[in-house]
């Protein structure tokens, strides 16, 4: 079981390196979301200690989580973008974002009570508190190195 958990973190950071090194080539820097995903759940598994079998259940658990946020805040992110490119913006425009965002943010808070009661059903509180400050310091870093 520990042989697959360091499987899993070793095939990550191989998969995570070589497509830095492709960025790295072609002098810019996308985001490329399958690698963010792949450095994320080692980080997680890593940070955590999950074994191999607590990973299997969990990170696509947490995976799924992170997609459905990503998917409801889509339409915000589109809707900043535009105004920010917009000039003339209206108060109206800027109501509608807000109105976006305080949706957003109780669709999301409703996906994190569902998630957790998920999460609950795969590992122990102590786990849950870890991955919780492992996922708020992975995006810490993570934003940390995108300035550079």
């Amino acid at each position: 079981m520990e042989k697959m958990k360091i499987f899993i973190v070793c095939f990550s950071a191989l998969i995570i390196s070589a497509m830095q090194v492709s960025a790295q080539e072609h002098g810019d820097k996308p985001f490329d979301r399958e690698a963010f995903t792949a450095k994320r759940n080692a980080y997680i598994t890593e940070q955590i200690g999950l074994t191999a079998t607590e990973a299997s259940v969990f990170i696509p658990l947490d995976n799924e989580l992170m997609q459905k946020k990503f998917e409801v805040g889509r339409e915000c992110h589109r809707l900043e973008r535009e105004l920010k490119k917009k000039d003339g913006k209206t108060e109206e425009e800027y109501n509608k974002l807000l109105k976006c965002r305080e949706e957003m943010k109780e669709k999301r808070d409703k996906l994190d009570k569902e998630y957790l009661e998920k999460f609950k059903r795969v590992l122990s509180a102590e786990q849950i508190v870890k991955y919780q400050s492992a996922d708020r310091a992975f995006f810490d870093e993570f934003v940390r190195d995108r300035k550079k």
